[in-house]
């Protein structure tokens, strides 16, 4: 019966992983630089994984499973919340996950318009299954009748995390910062507010009964 890693080893070897994809490139990252790195056996890496593609996966879904942790449940309302407040929190903490990960995404981003293998492991998932997150928090609204009837929540999501995660890429990653500065606060909430106009049931104004004009 084979023995595979335990998971103190299994997170070194993904801790590893993670970290050379930072610095160098896909076909560059050997079995036995991944072992030095991780400390574990290469036979024991191989045998476990059987492939850098498996270990890249496993990589980017944990990085997902980070991300969903940082959440709060969709179902979970905080007192005197409004649709836009909660969107406005997701969309942050959505952003904020992403920007931690900037190297590594980069990175990504980069093997993936050399290698098609690469970005459909990338795209199927990073972000389909990283939409999900965004798409069960529409879901919830949606069962509490918040949204118009006949949204396409899956279409929605997809429409959303696409701008924000356009905007990063945009101003981390294509020098956009090197022109101006991003106002966070300010793009994500008119993101976010005209996002909303299109889903949600009533055309009243979500923001606090302090910021609606009298």
């Amino acid at each position: 019966m084979m023995k595979h890693l335990n998971p103190e080893q299994q997170r070194s070897v993904l801790d590893g992983a993670a970290h050379l994809f930072t610095k160098e490139r896909l076909r560059d990252i050997t079995l036995d630089k991944l072992a030095k790195t991780s400390g574990t056996g290469a036979f024991d890496i191989l045998r476990h994984y059987q492939s850098s593609e498996n270990i890249l996966k496993f990589v980017l879904e944990r990085e997902l499973e980070l991300m969903a942790s940082a959440v709060q449940p969709p179902e979970l309302r905080m007192p005197g919340e409004t649709l836009l407040d909660e969107l406005r929190v997701l969309a942050g903490v959505i952003l904020d996950q992403y920007r931690l990960r900037l190297p590594f995404l980069g990175k990504l981003l980069e093997e993936s318009l050399h290698d098609p293998k690469v970005g459909a492991l990338f795209y199927r998932t990073f972000i389909v299954q990283g939409r999900m997150l965004f798409t069960e928090f529409l879901r919830v609204r949606a069962q509490f009748g918040e949204l118009r009837e006949g949204v396409d929540i899956e279409a929605a999501a997809a429409t959303f995390l696409a701008s924000l995660t356009g905007m990063l890429m945009m101003n981390e990653l294509f020098g956009g910062k090197q022109v101006e500065a991003l106002d966070d606060d300010r793009m994500l909430q008119q993101l976010c507010d005209v996002f909303l106009q299109g889903v949600r049931k009533n055309s009243v104004s979500l923001r606090s009964t302090s910021e609606e004009p009298q």
